[in-house]
């Protein structure tokens, strides 16, 4: 089951980034989750900003 939520927003162009659109999710092992996703709207990688 996928939600589409959004991730947050492209730190390029300001588009809200539905969770669909993740690329990478990981966790550090300091416990910092990072997620890479495609912009709808630019096309970019980006790193969602909430």
């Amino acid at each position: 089951m996928t939600s589409d939520s959004p991730l947050g927003r492209c730190p390029t162009c300001g588009t809200a980034i539905p969770s669909g659109r993740t690329l990478v999710e990981y966790e550090r092992a300091n416990g910092e989750r990072r997620r890479f996703a495609d912009c709808p709207e630019c096309g970019g990688v980006v790193t969602p900003e909430k």
